[in-house]
């Protein structure tokens, strides 16, 4: 990891640990080498902090362009990895710089929703994780998130948050029988199908650890 990005891994690390009390879990199925989609659901702001600072390797994300403003703020958010892309358009730049990070052998973190779920709810894959996996040829680590919406209760310890990795996966297995489809939205969305499905599974086993506890308790 560069010495910025470390620096401010492991500070957010400890205030947010300490803050929220987390449990991380799969974080050593992470492949720690070569190109790689850390694929997540997304229902706070707070989550690329809590998910980078969980994963143990370095992580490049995309960040909507209007928090790249003012430029202080945007130098920072720079300085781990951000890449501006701008929302409700094909910005094929932001695309273009995050599939160089993928060829480089550097790691992603998406958010296959494409952004924050208010509802806290899983919803439909947009076709980019499955344009960025399948081009450049790299496999997708689910993650699912859960507590991160609720800040004003992780004093209180009245919100649990979790993080959970899942196993890598190649993107020809998520896309099942459209693996062999052409380039095209077709083979995207296959891919986001079968992403989607892997973080359901990854809430699921949460669900059932939080009701493990809550009968041993």
């Amino acid at each position: 990891m560069g010495a910025y990005y470390s620096a401010a891994r492991l500070s957010v690390r400890s205030v947010l640990g300490l803050v929220t009390g987390w449990t991380v879990t799969g974080a050593e199925k992470v492949p720690r080498k070569g190109g790689l989609i850390v694929a997540s659901n997304h229902i706070s702001f707070w989550d690329p902090l809590l998910i980078g600072s969980a994963c143990p390797r370095e992580l490049h994300f995309l960040a909507k362009e209007e928090l790249f403003s003012p430029a202080p703020f945007g130098a920072l958010i720079r300085g781990v990895n951000a890449i501006p892309i701008r929302r409700g358009v094909a910005d094929l730049s932001g695309l273009h710089r995050a599939m160089e990070v993928l060829q480089r052998g550097g790691a992603l973190l998406l958010f296959p929703e494409g952004s924050r779920m208010r509802d806290g709810e899983l919803h439909v894959a947009r076709p980019g994780v499955g344009l960025l996996a399948s081009n450049a040829d790299v496999p997708i680590v689910p993650c699912f998130i859960t507590g991160s919406n609720r800040p004003g209760k992780w004093w209180r310890r009245g919100e649990r948050v979790a993080i959970r990795f899942g196993d890598v996966r190649p993107w020809r297995d998520l896309a099942g029988e459209s693996a062999g489809l052409p380039a095209g939205r077709a083979r995207y969305q296959s891919i986001g199908e079968g992403v989607m499905r892997e973080i359901a599974s990854l809430r699921d086993a949460e669900q059932m650890a939080v009701r493990g506890v809550a009968r041993d308790g």
